[in-house]
């Protein structure tokens, strides 16, 4: 038997490895410090998170879910914050603290918006309507929007 190369492509879902640099990466950790971690090369974590619109899925939807965790416990505060505002609204700057709390109580929308999409195909059209965007201040291309996402899906494969 001939000797096997490592591959990343999958039929679905994502090797060990892209798993365990998700979780590392939704820790704070940098490409360098995750591939070292995990035993692969940087360039190979920045393409993972760059091109691989599954690995980015997946690191946008567990980014949103630790959001979430943190949205959740600002929450917690709000009635410490309302209480604390009621004391300290009539010494000067003592109710600053309390107010910033509240207003950041209903900032996860938009934060979340900010991540990106968790569903790969939505990942695929984004990058889709970019290319036919692209392709409108062109003179040399008339692709369709199916030709380019076949082009896109047959790229990933």
């Amino acid at each position: 038997m001939g000797k096997t190369t490592k591959s990343y492509k999958r039929e679905q879902g994502l090797t060990i490895e892209q798993l365990n640099a998700i979780d590392l990466l939704i820790t704070g950790r940098t490409d360098k410090e995750v591939a070292e971690v995990i035993g692969v090369n940087r360039v190979t974590v920045t393409k993972w998170r760059n091109y691989d619109i599954y690995f980015q899925a997946e690191l946008n939807k567990r980014r949103k879910e630790i959001w979430n965790v943190s949205v959740d416990r600002m929450r917690a505060l709000m009635p410490k914050a309302l209480e604390r505002l009621e004391q300290e609204i009539e010494v000067e700057n003592g109710w600053k603290i309390a107010l910033e709390i509240i207003k950041m109580a209903g900032i996860e929308k938009q934060h979340i918006k900010d991540i990106g999409h968790d569903d790969a195909k939505k990942i695929l059209n984004e990058l889709a309507d970019k290319e036919m965007f692209n392709n409108l201040f062109s003179s040399t291309s008339d692709s369709t929007r199916e030709e380019i996402l076949n082009d896109l899906q047959n790229k990933l494969d």
